[in-house]
């Protein structure tokens, strides 16, 4: 499918050449006397498949930026558009010239590699990151969300995450286990069980051992070194393969969504990890459907986070800039105002865990401890 640029990028190209040293694409923002500058930067791409949905973006950022922080006495703030590349690959040198200049706050990060490019920079800076689409459990959680430690203090998510449970437990596996060979029990779901071998696969890792035969299946991994068997469907099943796991000396992770519902912790064994979806929903009423007309594009898969974004960075701004002596030393107090938002967005209530995560947009990751399912990384 081809895309074409819209107005949002024309509109923008004669600042591009002034710009084009670092990757800037354009600004906003009228500079009265004696002002000083806060730069917002939006990382996206200029030009590729997402092209429309980083046009979306910046819309959506510059819309509520111009709302929440449009009018701070003394200040000036800009947004900035920069270009992540296709690929993320021009990412780490547009966010590097932010950070050394005015920067206080850079939104997006449309591509896995541009946002693992740009968080060491912007953390190690104290330049607030938010993400209106990035869902990876590792980039808030680290490697292991059974035992969450977050990777970069200053990177927060206004994504609402559309990844489904078994591909973020295939991650985990994969990623945060390090299980090169897993198994596969299919006690019933059969789409949860392939949608769970796919991500598998697409990680590089390895199904040794699949099928609906519980006994079979076990062994089978056992003898392959499976670190991790993930159960789809049937709770009954999911405590079945528990204790033949158990009972043959099988050393690996049992995984499961829908499996480990039911009565599944009052005999599943501690150590289990499970994923359910978020339960966010839009919040009722806000903008009415308004809000693709206020911006003035079309909002895409990114835009309503991103405009989420930039309400929580403007509204951060004008907490954070009035005390401040320049943009560079206003970073850390508006990091800690980030910490304290909560608020009603376009995509439903925003407010932010202990790692930067919406409360209740990602995936819940629950590890079984003494018969209770002890949720981590979110709301928890």
């Amino acid at each position: 499918m081809s895309l074409r640029r819209g107005a949002g990028w024309a509109a923008l190209t004669a600042a591009a050449a002034l710009l084009s040293s670092c990757g800037m694409l354009g600004a906003l923002g009228d500079d009265d006397a004696g002002a000083q500058t806060a730069t917002v930067g939006v990382l996206v791409p200029e030009t590729g498949w997402q092209q429309a949905d980083g046009e979306a973006v910046l819309a959506a950022v510059r819309a509520a930026v111009e709302e929440t922080a449009g009018d701070i006495g003394g200040w000036t703030v800009e947004v900035v558009a920069v270009d992540e590349g296709e690929k993320g690959e021009a990412a780490a040198d547009a966010v590097t010239e932010l950070a050394d200049g005015d920067a206080v706050a850079v939104v997006g990060g449309l591509n896995t590699a541009a946002v693992r490019a740009a968080q060491p920079i912007l953390d190690g800076a104290d330049v607030l990151f938010v993400s209106p689409a990035d869902v990876v459990p590792a980039h808030t959680l680290g490697a292991d969300p059974s035992a969450p430690l977050r990777p970069y203090r200053s990177y927060f998510r206004t994504a609402v995450g559309a990844e489904a449970p078994a591909a973020a437990l295939a991650r985990y596996a994969v990623s945060g286990l390090g299980a090169r060979n897993v198994a596969v029990v299919d006690g019933g779901d059969a789409a949860e069980a392939q949608a769970f071998a796919a991500a598998v696969d697409d990680l590089g890792g390895k199904v040794v051992a699949s099928g609906e035969d519980v006994a079979a299946v076990v062994a089978k991994a056992k003898a392959e070194g499976a670190a991790a068997v993930f159960v789809a469907g049937d709770p009954e099943i999911a405590v079945q393969t528990d204790r033949q796991v158990r009972s043959s000396g099988l050393e690996a992770t049992l995984l499961g969504a829908t499996a480990f519902g039911g009565d599944f912790a009052d005999d599943g064994a501690d150590g289990a990890v499970r994923a359910r979806p978020g339960d966010l929903d839009a919040t009722a009423g806000v903008r009415s459907g308004r809000l693709s007309e206020d911006v003035g594009v079309p909002l895409g898969e990114f835009g309503a986070a991103a405009h989420d974004a930039g309400t929580a960075v403007g509204t951060v701004l004008a907490r954070c800039l009035p005390p401040a002596s320049s943009a560079s030393s206003a970073r850390r107090g508006c990091l800690g105002e980030m910490r304290q938002l909560d608020f009603a967005g376009a995509t439903g209530e925003v407010s932010f865990d202990e790692y930067g995560d919406r409360v209740g947009g990602a995936i819940k990751f629950g590890v079984l401890r003494e018969e209770a399912w002890e949720v981590v990384g979110i709301d928890g």
